[in-house]
Formats: C-alpha cells, sequence, structure tokens
C-alpha cells in the first residue's frame, strides 16, 4: 500500500474512533447507591441558558427554558440498570402536595419506538421528552446516564449530579423545598409587567 493512502486510511479510521466514543454515555457503576440531590449554595450556581421545543411521549412536544420555575431535568434511558425505579420516584416527588410548584422532566436520546413502549408499560404521569436533535444536551451536558440537573427560579443550576437519585430520601425533599421558598427573581428591566 502507498504511504499517502496508509495515511488516509489511518486518517479516516481516527476520525471514525472519535465520532464513536463521542456518541458514548458512561453509565453509574453498579453497586453505587442512589444518593440524595446536593444542593449548591446560590451563590455558586451558574447560569443556565436553554430554549428548546422537545417531543413528549407518547404524543405532543414541551418547550423548556430555564425561567419556569423549579426545573428537574433527568437524563435517563430505558435500559438503565434501576431505570424504571428513577421513573418512578421522580414521578413520586413531583406528585407530593407539598412540592406542588415543581416541574420534572425526564429527557431520554433513544429511539421513539422503544422509549414509547416502556413508557405505557410502566404507566408513567412523568413527562417524559425526547432530545434526538441533542438540543438540550447542547446547553446543559449529559456525561453519564443518569444525569440529573435542577434549575433554580432565577435560571440557575443549582444541581448537577451524576448516578442515580434517591427521589424519596429526606435530603432530596429537603433541597426542593428549599428552592421552592427561594424567592421569584426580579423581571429584567423592560420587560412587560402582567396584570
Amino acid at each position: 500500500m502507498r504511504p499517502p493512502r496508509l495515511l488516509a486510511l489511518l486518517l479516516i479510521a481516527a476520525c471514525a474512533f472519535v465520532a464513536w466514543r463521542s456518541q458514548l454515555f458512561i453509565v453509574s457503576r453498579p453497586g453505587a447507591a442512589p444518593a440524595p440531590l446536593a444542593l449548591r449554595a446560590a451563590a455558586d450556581r451558574p447560569a443556565a441558558a436553554f430554549d428548546v421545543t422537545l417531543a413528549q411521549i407518547p404524543i405532543g412536544a414541551r418547550h423548556l427554558t430555564e425561567r419556569q420555575g423549579v426545573l428537574v431535568i433527568h437524563y435517563w434511558a430505558p435500559w438503565e440498570r434501576h431505570s424504571a425505579r428513577q421513573a418512578a420516584g421522580l414521578d413520586s416527588l413531583s406528585h407530593l402536595e407539598p412540592l406542588a410548584g415543581l416541574n420534572a422532566v425526564v429527557v431520554c436520546f433513544d429511539p421513539f419506538p422503544s422509549v414509547t413502549r416502556y413508557v405505557a408499560r410502566q404507566r408513567l404521569r412523568l413527562c417524559v421528552l425526547l432530545d434526538h436533535g441533542r438540543d438540550l444536551r447542547a446547553a446543559l451536558p449529559c456525561p453519564s446516564i443518569p444525569y440529573t440537573y435542577v434549575i433554580d427560579r432565577a435560571g440557575r443550576v443549582a444541581v448537577a449530579q451524576a448516578g442515580e437519585v434517591d427521589w424519596l430520601a429526606p435530603g432530596t425533599r429537603t433541597a426542593i423545598e428549599r428552592l421552592l421558598a427561594e424567592p421569584a427573581p426580579a423581571p429584567p428591566p423592560g420587560a412587560p409587567i402582567g396584570i
């Protein structure tokens, strides 16, 4: 084989490997116990910026922005080890009466038919969204599955946590209650005032 051809083949192989590797997720390690949400101090919360519309399971679409009250975004997959338990726990947490102002969504990258069948079998009431275009993932990276973000009322990242979450742990509930109790931010200057 000629050196330029060999070099071209090696370059193509290297590019293919990098592209393949970039699509892989790190999955939580077996044996790692679910952890309660770890809330960042208000001064340490970076701003989030996203404005996306994602397909909703089984039908429809949901518009997400960083300023929709307290918002839990849980990156998830039906094939993950305890996917049913994770989705059911977040579903239960989001329907507790003291946490009535909480918005919670599960975001998945898997194909539509398989996720739809899974959600129907599990009878989830939780909002399950598909991010096939990686629109949300571009703004809020998903370095592993599962991965959870909690956005506060001011549009800042209050939690960015890898691994399974113990949704019904007292620490998780306390963290969400604290976020819901924080005052709503003042509207930006020049914003229209609703009547």
